[in-house]
């Protein structure tokens, strides 16, 4: 098993666990196991995996940057000299000194304020926190004469069923010294991919900021789109730092958003935006899905090592694809199990709306999940056909109204993440 994911099951139970069950008069159970199969594995309610961080939430770490400017002749004189000024760009070295504005704006998911320096981005949202910016004053010896300390934070949050979406930029001045006493900050963005902005900077013209003082400001991105349409947005930052009785020249802190925002009007009643390069994470409970999200945990972890699946939005080849598998162009037919399990239904993982769908159900395992004594227990369906742990899809006796949720709960899955055609997703069951 991968480490992406904790393993779900214990394999290689069979005739030892159909013994053990036995023995706690369980003898019902034993005499089902002996008809339909071995025992092949358990699926622990208090075990199951939750997605993991990694799935969750991206990071990409800052890279530090630093440019130099000569100082106009008409402003040396109020810098004492300086002839010269640098800013550098780089991570916060201690957590310490992210403001009090940055955590109020990690209250959005996609921000981490246990790491600075970092870009984070969740699959709504991008968060900037613990830039450090440092504006430093040279005299024509190459002494310094004057240094200004900042942290920028950043972030936005997306919607699923708009595409306007709010980033929220706060800049702190934490520290002054010698002929800095002061900073005079503008700060605006530029964004492409079909995107436009009612305003293009957080706030109004410059702020003049002294030890401790604080800019925050918002900026409003929208991006229009016909039926159908699709946008990648990208966007870039802009700041404009000098000690005060400076004029700023050209911006001198510059970033990219390292993520591109997609905008889409292909799927559900709205369009809306995600960040794609973060996975969408399906998760199906066992307290609402039983047998069905047994299923798909069992072969998650016993076959494909939590491996992703793709999307195919087209319900004619899903159609198809169930028909191989769990229908009449099978080349084993599926039985139903309806003394064992009431309401029997042929549930398929991969799901026959995934491009990995579609397998000849000769090919796959048939599993029976069932739920005793608070545990999934996955048996094999038949002692005809043993459990290899080597094959490339799983039928599930399911009962039909969890198998008709599970269905139901892809479909809207599917709206609430964006997840478009050809796009891979993850699939997790948990509790």
């Amino acid at each position: 098993m991968s480490a992406r994911t904790q393993r779900l099951l214990a394999m290689a139970v069979s005739l030892a666990a159909a013994a053990s069950l036995a023995a706690t008069g369980d003898a019902t159970a034993a005499e089902d196991i002996s008809a339909r199969g071995a025992l092949i594995g358990t699926l622990n309610l208090d075990d199951t995996a939750a997605v993991s961080a990694a799935d969750r939430r991206h990071s990409k770490h800052l890279d530090a940057a630093t440019t130099c400017e000569s100082i106009p002749l008409a402003s040396r004189a109020a810098l004492g000299g300086a002839v010269k000024s640098c800013v550098e760009a780089k991570p916060l070295a201690d957590l310490k000194d992210i403001p009090a504005t940055a955590h109020a704006i990690a209250a959005n998911d996609a921000c981490d304020i246990t790491q600075p320096g970092y870009f984070t981005a969740t699959r709504f949202g991008i968060c900037l926190n613990g830039m450090e910016v440092t504006y430093t004053l040279f005299n024509d010896k190459g002494a310094v004469i004057g240094t200004g300390l900042m942290n920028v934070a950043t972030s936005m949050t997306l919607s699923a069923t708009r595409t306007t979406w709010d980033e929220t930029t706060t800049v702190k001045v934490t520290n002054v010294s010698g002929q800095v006493t002061s900073l005079n900050i503008a700060y605006d963005v530029t964004c492409g991919g079909g995107c436009g902005m009612s305003d293009a900077r957080p706030w109004d013209g410059t702020k003049t900021l002294g030890r401790g003082g604080t800019a925050t400001g918002t900026v409003t991105y929208n991006t229009p789109l016909a039926a159908g349409g699709l946008a990648n947005v990208t966007s870039k930052h802009h700041m404009y730092v000098v000690a005060s009785g400076a004029i700023p020249v050209q911006p001198n802190v510059d970033w990219d958003n390292p993520w591109p925002i997609r905008c889409d009007n292909q799927v559900g009643a709205n369009p809306g935006c995600v960040v794609p390069d973060v996975r969408a994470n399906f998760e199906f409970s066992l307290a609402e899905f039983g047998g069905a999200a047994a299923t798909y945990g069992w072969a998650q972890n016993a076959l494909r090592d939590g491996a992703p699946l793709t999307r195919d939005s087209s319900t004619t080849t899903a159609d198809a694809r169930r028909e191989y598998t769990c229908g009449s162009k099978s080349s084993d037919p599926f039985v139903y199990m309806d003394n064992v399990v009431p309401n029997d239904s042929c549930d398929e993982y991969p799901f026959a709306s995934s491009y990995e769908g579609g397998t000849n159900g000769a090919l796959c395992a048939d599993i029976v999940p069932l739920l005793e004594n608070g545990q999934w227990m996955i048996y094999e369906a038949r002692t005809d056909k043993p459990v290899t742990g080597t094959e490339p899809c799983v039928r599930g006796h399911v009962d039909n109204t969890d198998n008709g949720g599970a269905g139901l709960a892809l479909g809207r899955y599917v709206q609430r993440d964006r997840v478009l055609d050809t796009e891979k997703y993850n699939v997790y069951t948990t509790n």
